[in-house]
């Protein structure tokens, strides 16, 4: 039911109409105004996602003597280690005074996983020049619970370590891209690609031959 207020004047009337109107106007702009942000919320997202995808596409292999470029020595890897319960982040540029031994592996690798104690021994003998950093591709389907578990132990009665794993890597593996695992790749400390190996050069000699190098 419609209620009409007799001593309400025709001006009165339009007034109001004109106030509604003006109401509408205002709704009206600032819902328009909300889906043009939503619209360039989207696009900015979506340019960023294929920056990141463009970016990734162009990484090439690299070659012994090549240096790891600026752009990847800052990027921020997402890190799992028994240290933490979250998943934290760690850049290669930290790290730029040592010698860098990266271990490609898997949580089914069990080659792999009993390297695990030999890589600890030469990560604590030589601490003030080498770090030795685990790397598990997206590739290999791992989750953060499961290479938890392998670090901790409690997933395979194999070994556990304390060193950092990099997980759900895109980046590091197509710079070195391997078809067996376990992969090593060493920089020297002036940080250029020493050597790829396999497991039989992970030993005291071949860090000391680096260190040599420097």
């Amino acid at each position: 039911m419609t209620y009409h207020y007799p001593n309400q004047t025709k001006e009165h009337q339009i007034l109001q109409l004109l106030a509604g109107l003006s109401k509408s106007e205002v709704v009206f702009h600032r819902l328009k105004r909300k889906s043009l942000l939503r619209i360039s919320t989207s696009i900015i997202l979506v340019l960023i996602s294929w920056n990141c995808f463009a970016q990734n596409e162009n990484i090439e292999p690299l070659k012994i003597g090549d240096k790891l470029p600026e752009a990847i020595l800052n990027t921020s890897f997402q890190v799992v280690s028994c240290s933490s319960v979250n998943i934290d982040s760690l850049k290669l540029s930290q790290y730029k005074d040592k010698i860098i031994l990266f271990d490609f592996w898997a949580s089914w690798c069990s080659s792999c996983i009993y390297k695990f104690p030999v890589l600890e021994q030469l990560q604590e003998e030589y601490k003030n020049d080498l770090v030795v950093i685990l790397v598990d591709s997206k590739e290999t389907k791992d989750t953060p619970q499961r290479i938890l578990g392998i670090l901790t132990g409690a997933k395979a009665p194999f070994r556990k370590t304390t060193l950092p794993t990099i997980y759900n890597d895109t980046v590091l593996t197509k710079i070195f891209p391997h078809r067996y695992l376990p992969h090593y790749v060493w920089f020297g400390k002036d940080g250029t690609l020493k050597l790829i190996s396999s497991a039989e050069l992970l030993n005291a000699q071949t860090v000391n031959a680096l260190l040599l190098k420097h």
